[in-house]
């Protein structure tokens, strides 16, 4: 068994610190590339997020930040700072602002190349994520400025639809905090617009999976009807935070009826909206529907559905 094949094992069990045992070892047996040790770096920080450890966690990454800068390319800095876990799993050691300040150093150094675009725009969504999850709203303008200027350098990027549905979706977020009620109506509006008439079916099914946290797979090519799926969920999910619930419900319906099956987390934000659209009755009908998940653990991600009577 490769170490790919090693590394996929222990990601599929779950075993976060296997993982990390297991990449640890690989470093000192092997003589790796820097794409390689990039690799390294970025996944064991990934299993100390997972496992909520934020002190070893920054201890790692800021040995990847202070390496990246001396071995890294240029243009490969934006991969330091990709993954919104990682960022979050930082704040709770008191640690996120070192996120920022890393974040602030690959936009200075990095050049905005083609073939950086990916892990360019996923390093301002993981920023700009993290920026919200925490309430940090008035600190979300300028990422959102360098999504919105990386959606423009090229309007024929393959990634172009996930990334605007994803641009769109913070933005929403943004002008929701800020009270602006016509921003978010209009921007709304817009975006379930194009969406009914963007070119769904024409999308291939799914994409080659990369190894999780290679510098390939952060380039990677978005343009599936899987990761479509995934971007419409997590916009839907957001229409439910800022009181948008029709749209939420028929956003949740339409990746259902693709074949995209709803996390808990998902799952939770659509009974939610439901709700708020159409009462209890409806709720019942939709758990009786979905036997597998239980009102309980729904609560824990949107504590509001404790509200409903007669579902306990």
């Amino acid at each position: 068994m490769n170490i790919a094949q090693a590394f996929q094992e222990t990601v599929v069990q779950g075993d976060h610190q296997g993982m990390i045992d297991l990449l640890k070892e690989y470093v000192q047996s092997s003589k790796l590339s820097v794409n390689e040790r990039g690799w390294v770096f970025w996944n064991v920080s990934d299993g100390y997020a997972l496992l909520k450890e934020p002190e070893l966690l920054y201890a790692n990454h800021r040995a990847f930040f202070e390496w990246g800068k001396e071995n890294l390319a240029p243009e490969q800095l934006h991969w330091i700072v990709s993954d919104s876990t990682q960022a979050l799993s930082l704040s709770l050691g008191n640690y996120f602002d070192h996120w920022i300040d890393w974040y602030r150093y690959a936009c200075d150094h990095a050049p905005k190349l083609d073939t950086n675009r990916g892990v360019r725009f996923e390093s301002h969504r993981a920023l700009d994520g993290s920026l919200g999850v925490l309430e940090r709203y008035s600190e979300m303008d300028s990422v959102l400025e360098n999504m919105i200027q990386l959606i423009q350098e090229d309007e024929t990027w393959s990634n172009i639809l996930f990334a605007r549905i994803t641009y769109n979706k913070q933005r929403m977020t943004r002008l929701y905090h800020a009270g602006d009620v016509v921003g978010v109506v209009a921007l709304v509006n817009e975006t379930m617009d194009w969406i009914d008439e963007s070119s769904y079916e024409a999308l291939r099914i799914s994409r080659k999976n990369e190894v999780v946290g290679s510098w390939e797979g952060m380039n990677v090519s978005r343009n599936s009807q899987r990761d479509i799926n995934i971007a419409l969920n997590n916009l839907a999910c957001i229409f439910t935070d800022i009181e948008r619930y029709e749209e939420s419900v028929k956003l949740f319906m339409q990746v259902q009826e693709r074949g995209h099956h709803l996390n808990a987390y998902g799952f939770s934000k659509w009974i939610y909206s439901i709700w708020k659209t159409r009462g209890a009755e409806a709720v019942k009908a939709a758990l009786a529907a979905n036997a597998a998940c239980e009102i309980t653990d729904l609560v824990k991600h949107t504590p509001e559905l404790s509200e409903i009577k007669g579902l306990a």
